[in-house]
């Protein structure tokens, strides 16, 4: 009785875990978001920054934060980035209940139970890893194409205005 008990707590911890930013489209979405995607930058100093990418030239690089603070960062200061621009596939879900499910095999489950492990582990880590870029797989030029503004800041918008 505890087990369950435990698991149901367990799943439950599992899945108050995949929260998402709201401005991130489903994926069936991305094409028509109005919005540009999460970016975490961090910088040479070590410190991390993290927002919705606005606009990306050659020398700048603007980020709104969650306070609704607009930040310009010079590109030469930047050390690494991920970027992430639709919402990850939750799977974590599986992990406790195949985990459970194993238990009906019966002399099986010693078999069946490290194997679910295995795979609904390594399911949830590429799902949560799915819509996403990082300086190591995509470049300044074409990081611009996540953005808000790919274009730039049109001059009629007031970037304080943004939200």
């Amino acid at each position: 009785m505890k087990t369950r008990h435990l698991l149901l707590g367990l799943l439950l911890l599992l899945m108050g875990g995949c929260a998402h930013l709201n401005y991130l489209p489903s994926p069936e979405k991305t094409g028509i978001n109005e919005y540009g995607s999460y970016i975490r930058v961090t910088l040479k100093s070590n410190s991390i920054v993290r927002g919705e990418l606005i606009a990306l030239d050659s020398t700048t690089l603007v980020l709104l934060t969650k306070k609704k603070k607009l930040l310009t960062i010079p590109v030469n200061v930047v050390k690494q980035f991920k970027l992430r621009y639709a919402r990850p596939k939750s799977y974590g879900w599986t992990i406790p209940v195949f985990g459970y499910l194993s238990g009906v095999h019966g002399l099986y489950a010693a078999i069946s139970l490290p194997v679910n492990l295995i795979v609904t582990i390594s399911v949830t880590a590429s799902g949560n890893k799915a819509y996403s870029y990082s300086h190591k797989t995509i470049g300044w030029d074409k990081l611009k194409m996540f953005a808000r503004f790919p274009q730039g800041i049109p001059p009629q918008v007031n970037p304080s205005q943004l939200r």
